[in-house]
């Protein structure tokens, strides 16, 4: 492996870590980069980057036309890329994930290949000393509340004890609803709305936004809704954003620590 490498081509979910550090590959999978997960002041650099294929495959002669000193990616295990020949041609390194929250546990190596050990060095040490600092100033306070949080996708979910959010929330001193950090399947388990009720016993409820602090339009619906709003969280006001935990940057980390403090602050008890 290169020590300092300059030509990077860029393949799946490390697009928003290499940005974050600032490095600006030669190519990229297609849409590698997106712009809802780079500061819009660096956007720019990596709007046009050019692509070498997609999850079912990479064009050679395009990758051997960028002339990388390494190739970087990661994968799940159900992409179609053949990595066997594009390390016989470039030095590649693809790191194995299986729950999104690995991508953020790959992110040191993705710095030291690039070079940035020191940034992301410096940059998790600011995250995990502001979380510490929230849980000293409120941890006696929150040891005696319960917290749950939610998000949209494809339907209604709770994050787990295996979510990057919970990893935040716990640090900061926020104890987690049992029910979600027993051995769980995933990252996030999936939540009937005909089951709201259920969080009856919660002090504070988080739901996600994005890192314009918006929400998910069927969440917001269920936000709204007169079975959310009957929840005593709810009605005490205990209920605040916090930044989706799934774009992996430290100004998304940011945003969670902001959201957090906000909430540690903002607590009223009924």
């Amino acid at each position: 492996m290169p020590n300092d490498p300059k030509r990077i081509v860029a393949l799946w979910r490390v697009g928003s870590e290499l940005a974050d550090l600032c490095v600006v590959p030669v190519g990229q999978l297609d849409g590698e980069f997106l712009e809802d997960e780079i500061d819009p002041a660096i956007w720019s650099n990596y709007k046009d980057i050019p692509t070498v294929g997609n999850y079912d495959g990479l064009d050679i002669e395009k990758l051997i036309e960028l002339d990388p000193d390494l190739v970087i990616g990661m994968d799940h295990g159900g992409l179609g890329i053949d990595y066997e020949e594009v390390a016989e041609l470039f030095p590649t390194v693809i790191l194995g994930i299986e729950e999104p929250t690995n991508v953020w546990d790959n992110y040191p190596q993705i710095a030291d290949l690039v070079g940035r050990s020191t940034d992301y060095e410096e940059g998790n040490a600011a995250i995990d000393a502001q979380l510490a600092e929230i849980k000293e100033e409120f941890g006696d306070e929150l040891a005696d509340l319960r917290v749950t949080s939610l998000n949209m996708a494809d339907q209604l979910y709770v994050d787990t004890s295996k979510s990057l959010s919970y990893r935040r929330m716990d640090a900061a001193g926020f104890v987690y609803n049992p029910d979600y950090t027993s051995s769980p399947e995933r990252y996030v388990e999936e939540f009937a709305t005909e089951n709201l009720a259920d969080l009856a016993d919660q002090d504070i409820i988080f739901y996600e936004v994005d890192r314009d602090g918006e929400v998910e339009g069927p969440l917001q619906e269920i936000l709204d809704s007169a079975s959310f709003k009957r929840l005593p969280a709810v009605k005490a006001g205990n209920v605040f954003p916090l930044a989706t935990g799934t774009v992996y940057t430290f100004d998304a980390a940011q945003l969670q620590v902001d959201d957090l403090r906000d909430a540690a602050e903002g607590y009223e008890a009924p």
